[in-house]
């Protein structure tokens, strides 16, 4: 941030660059608390995975019988948002990457989970990769939205769990078809049709 102000890159809100930041796992930990509360000043969204914000605050991701820590991830979300406020901060929203669980979006004013696509185990190949994916749809999305409104959120979350969903059914890349209309499909099925039935079952945040 400090080499973007000395080459004159952000001179005003409006030509800031969107930062969306995913946390290196390795660095995960308490002792790293601090200077991941400063990082998230400087960004607009933040989104470890589960294991990753629990890692931070020395908290357990699952409980006693395996399934996600819903209020432990819920509670250290609202410690990074309460953190990093002040007149300085960028942060808009805390998202965070809970597999089938899908992910958990975290602002000031609202907490809410939203799905994953795929809520069947046996459809989920290899999910190496699945949450880069999801953010790689998730940024291009609210890109593209130029706002961070909730509704924009929502939309952004869908369209990244839409793009992990193709991810993760198999080994290795999935399958694109161009079609003779110039359409295209995913492993035989459409972008635009699993955005829709995710949305449907999507609830408003």
């Amino acid at each position: 941030m400090l080499r973007r102000e000395q080459l004159g890159l952000l001179t005003t809100d409006d030509s800031r660059p969107l930062f969306v930041w995913e946390p290196v796992p390795d660095l995960c930990q308490p002792s790293e608390l601090q200077a991941c509360y400063e990082a998230c000043k400087h960004v607009d969204i933040v989104s470890p995975n589960h294991a990753e914000l629990c890692g931070f605050f020395s908290e357990e991701p699952h409980d006693h019988n395996g399934n996600i820590a819903s209020h432990t991830i819920e509670k250290c979300c609202k410690a990074v948002l309460a953190a990093s406020k002040g007149k300085a901060t960028h942060l808009k929203a805390v998202i965070v990457r809970a597999g089938k669980e899908g992910c958990v979006v975290a602002t000031t004013n609202t907490t809410a989970w939203l799905p994953a696509y795929h809520q069947q185990a046996s459809r989920v190949i290899d999910a190496t990769g699945g949450g880069n994916t999801f953010l790689g749809g998730f940024t291009i999305s609210l890109a593209r939205a130029g706002k961070f409104g909730l509704k924009d959120i929502r939309e952004a979350v869908i369209d990244g769990a839409v793009s992990a969903s193709f991810a993760i059914e198999q080994v290795g890349m999935p399958d694109l078809t161009i079609h003779g209309d110039l359409t295209e499909s995913w492993n035989g099925d459409s972008v635009q049709a699993r955005v829709a039935e995710l949305s449907q079952r999507t609830p408003d945040v």
